[in-house]
């Protein structure tokens, strides 16, 4: 039986159960998008590497911990590769390089992969577009907070506000965004 039809949530439960030809499909589906999100928070191509096997080796320990009513497995499994990327990075002593998308590669939600389809590319347009409607402190407190990796002390140190600012940003960033999206 082929797996390719079954969704990322139905594969994610043959997972929790040890089924290895359903985190094979999940890797076929994500592997790409994972690489493409740690090269843009600025590892090397070794590092990258490392941090795909263990997103994956974290999504085969920890499957059975997945709750569809909390997130879509997309956004699941990226939460993970996201973390896992942050923590290498940590270990590391690196931190991320901002990189200008170019017309030959995808932008940062433009993930690669043949696990999107042209929901998931609408989804990139819409959020791209509610994220140039907010204000440009907040919009740079999203990109250093979530695109760039930095934990929240980092982030205030690099923008030079206070911490308190910051997270107040970040809220008020985010409440705007989920009214953006669910208007869109």
């Amino acid at each position: 039986m082929s797996l390719e039809a079954f969704s990322d949530e139905a594969l994610l439960a043959l997972v929790a159960r040890g089924d290895e030809a359903a985190l094979q499909q999940i890797f076929r589906r994500y592997a790409g998008a994972f690489l493409g999100l740690a090269r843009r928070m600025g590892l090397d191509s070794a590092s990258r590497e490392d941090v795909v096997q263990e997103v994956f080796s974290k999504i085969w320990r920890n499957a059975r911990d997945f709750d569809p009513k909390r997130a879509s497995a997309r956004a699941w499994l990226l939460a993970i590769a996201h973390h896992t990327t942050v923590d290498q990075l940590r270990r590391l002593e690196a931190r991320p390089q901002a990189i200008e998308p170019t017309e030959d590669e995808p932008e940062a939600f433009d993930l690669p992969g043949p696990g999107l389809d042209e929901e998931h590319h609408l989804d990139r347009i819409r959020l791209r577009q509610a994220l140039a409607r907010l204000q440009p402190e907040e919009r740079e407190v999203i990109e250093v907070l979530f695109f760039q990796g930095y934990a929240h002390q980092e982030a205030a140190r690099k923008l030079d506000i206070p911490l308190g600012t910051l997270k107040t940003r970040a809220r008020r960033a985010l409440s705007r965004l989920k009214e953006e999206l669910r208007e869109a």
